[in-house]
């Protein structure tokens, strides 16, 4: 038996060759002893012996059976810090490494099998400077150019320096790659690498180990010398950014089978002010009062506490100017990554940008990362990364989710600072779009009143900083329909004014500005061989609720509506969604008088239920009412389904229990809509589900399509 030596853990001061240098502080802790030339020290990823491809003799561990066997070796724990340095020689072909920081991350990462930092190792030629060769920080930072590397065949040695959020890697004598593991340069490394989702990846857990990979080919290791580190706060200091951050993240419309919109936003923080300031609330006839008056400072001025600025107040998240670029590509894809060109941001828009792409590939998931800089020089300060997914072509056959939501705002949130417990919720069900139809947020409503641009574009900022809307919105395909509360206020029209501002500058700062930008504001997209939506602007086109019906008087508007009639003609789709942000079949109270659903827009409400009972499949998905119904008109065979509030906190306006003939579900609550298209047999026969659901998920209501007698 051979006799194989311990290699000594001892702590001692040494001179580190990488900036911030390694202090003196290394004769407190004991020894240990580790015996990596041992065939006991390792075991495989499933805890099974390792002899199988690996031999362990002559102080050399060697992989000589590439891919057999129970493939990668796994160490015990090991220190958080550590100072450790090998030899190493391979065959011509080999692909392998060293892992530290080494722990399962769950199925989103490798499905959940172990994965850590890698020294990589791989046989490439000294001038190699990819992320993925010999001595990069694998993936993540890549090496210095004319690297000091000895081909396959020959020894090279290597080493790593593990020091709280400071590695660095050595080849033969050289640092050739280094990292710091927190910082705006690590978000943007993760959100480009495979190991984007990994919880504090590459930041020491206790119980985190080393591997040896096997990836292919030959390779012999010995001479390990492995000291372990004081850990020293001081190094984990970083320079933080200064900012521009992103603290509204990105968010998406108008997507089709080959191009969507990307929107962003540069902020002044990363996060919004939680424990900001209270405005001064005023009672709806105090604000009523104050809206005739077209003073915008006094508007402000009455409802802030004094001495106050509105960067203060809660939830508050300012803009800044920046620098902003976009990089994209379908998922799992990074070879195929594009870059824009910068967007400049600056306070004429609210620090907004948006881009439009195209030449996407159909029924394709994308990720999308947003990149921040200060205006005067290109230094990452902030990183945001999202997804979305583009439509199926219209012949293909396939399963799809989506689900609808309508009437938000800040001050009706249910779950706290975090937002809206729908988002959370429907994250889980994985859908692949969302409509959001209308009333996203409440401009005219209390704390602020938002009579000034000022004040909308501080509710825009601070319901899209909540975390759980944030958060939902940057990885999900949307589709965002303005109505009345988010252009300008209650049942408005052109010509109308809402303290100082005007319905065109309202429509302007929604259309154009806070949100994906398209023209017409109307749209219809294929999901696939069966389904069909139509996105309806039901705010820019309309008459005046209180001038006399007939055939003048619309919401939709002359070119929309032969548009819709067109378009629903020309469909082969089997069922055919009309998203709107209002009631088309209702019923709805008296007392309103800007939907379809109501006596004062009977003229074009009866064109429209004419012509989708013509329609095979048409089936109507509405916002704006505050609580959730299905009802059924009997004479035209139309369907028609409202969402329901979007917050528990935010149901009103309907009586529970106050069953109309038409109804066929009622219920006075906050939640969500979802549909299913789901194909059965081997025919494929698409059948479609919409459900009503609680703000926690569960299902309240079922509806199947085509329905059975």
């Amino acid at each position: 038996m051979n006799r194989l030596p311990l290699l000594i853990l001892t702590l001692v001061l040494f001179e580190s060759l990488w900036s911030p240098p390694i202090t003196a502080q290394d004769e407190s802790a004991e020894p240990s002893a580790y015996a990596f030339s041992e065939e006991s020290f390792w075991t495989s990823q499933d805890g099974k012996p390792v002899s199988t491809n690996w031999e362990f003799s002559d102080d050399e561990v060697r992989l000589v059976k590439p891919r057999g066997g129970h493939g990668s070796l796994i160490s015990p724990p090991m220190p958080a810090d550590f100072d450790l340095s090998w030899q190493w020689k391979i065959e011509s072909g080999t692909n392998t490494g060293l892992k530290y920081r080494v722990r399962r991350f769950g199925k989103q990462i490798l499905n959940n099998t172990y994965a850590g930092i890698e020294y990589q190792i791989i046989d490439d030629k000294p001038d190699s400077v990819g992320k993925g060769s010999t001595g990069s920080v694998y993936d993540l930072a890549a090496p210095t150019i004319d690297k000091p590397l000895n081909p396959a065949g020959q020894w090279n040695q290597s080493r790593v320096v593990a020091r709280g959020k400071q590695l660095a890697h050595y080849l033969n004598g050289t640092r050739v790659s280094q990292i710091t593991t927190s910082g705006p340069a690590w978000d943007k490394a993760i959100a480009l690498s495979k190991f984007y989702g990994a919880e504090n990846f590459g930041n020491y857990q206790p119980g985190d180990r080393l591997m040896l990979t096997d990836h292919g080919g030959k390779a012999v290791f010995r001479d390990f010398q492995f000291t372990a580190l004081p850990t020293d706060n001081a190094l984990d200091d970083v320079q933080v950014s200064t900012g521009p951050y992103l603290g509204n993240a990105l968010r998406n419309s108008w997507a089709d089978q080959h191009s969507i919109v990307i929107w962003t936003r540069t902020t002044r923080n990363p996060e919004m002010e939680v424990n900001g300031k209270r405005f001064v609330t005023l009672s709806k006839r105090e604000a009523d009062k104050l809206a005739k008056g077209d003073d915008a400072k006094h508007l402000l001025d009455v409802q802030m506490p004094e001495g106050a600025v509105l960067s203060e107040m809660i939830g508050a998240c300012p803009g800044a100017p920046g620098k902003v670029r976009l990089i994209y590509f379908p998922k799992k894809q990074r070879g195929s990554a594009k870059t824009t060109d910068w967007i400049t941001t600056d306070a004429e828009t609210d620090y907004c940008a948006q881009w439009k792409l195209e030449d996407l590939k159909a029924d394709q998931e994308y990720s999308v990362v947003v990149e921040a800089t200060a205006v005067e020089n290109d230094k990452t300060t902030a990183i945001v990364r999202g997804a979305f997914r583009t439509a199926p072509e219209p012949d293909q056959t396939e399963d799809l989710k989506f689900c609808v939501t309508t009437c938000h705002d800040f001050i009706r949130t249910d779950d706290g600072m975090q937002g809206h417990k729908i988002y959370p919720t429907m994250s889980k069900m994985r859908p692949d779009f969302i409509v959001h139809a209308g009333d996203i947020e409440y401009y005219d409503k209390p704390d602020p009143w938002a009579m000034t641009v000022e004040l909308m574009r501080f509710k825009w900022g601070r319901i899209f900083a909540l975390p759980n809307n944030r958060e939902f919105y940057k990885n999900t395909t949307s589709y965002f329909l303005k109505d009345d509360h988010d252009t300008l206020k209650n049942d408005c029209w052109a010509g109308q004014t809402y303290g100082s501002v005007s319905f065109a500058e309202g429509v302007r700062i929604f259309n154009e500005e806070q949100f994906p930008s398209h023209s017409p504001r109307y749209k219809t997209v294929r999901w696939g061989k069966d389904l069909q939506v139509w996105f309806l602007e039901g705010r820019d086109y309309r008459s005046p609720n209180n001038i006399p019906d007939g055939p003048d008087k619309t919401i939709l508007g002359s070119e929309q509506k032969a548009w819709l009639f067109k378009t629903l003609d020309e469909s082969t789709a089997t069922f055919k969604l009309i998203c709107c942000p209002t009631p088309i079949v209702g019923p709805d109270r008296d007392n309103k008088s800007d939907n379809h659903a109501n006596d004062v827009f009977v003229y074009e409400g009866n064109q429209i239920r004419n012509k989708l009972a013509e329609v095979d499949g048409a089936i109507v998905l509405c916002g704006d009412r505050h609580w959730q119904y299905a009802s059924h008109d009997p004479e035209i065979d139309l369907w028609e389904f409202g969402c329901g509030p979007g917050s528990e906190e935010h149901e009103l306006g309907w009586k529970p229990g106050d069953e109309r003939p038409m109804h066929r579900f009622l219920r006075v609550k906050g939640g969500f809509l979802s549909g299913e298209l789901k194909y059965k047999g081997s025919e494929k026969t698409p059948g479609l589900t919409i459900r009503h659901h609680k703000v926690t998920g569960e299902e309240v209501s079922k509806f199947q399509f085509p329905q059975t007698p």
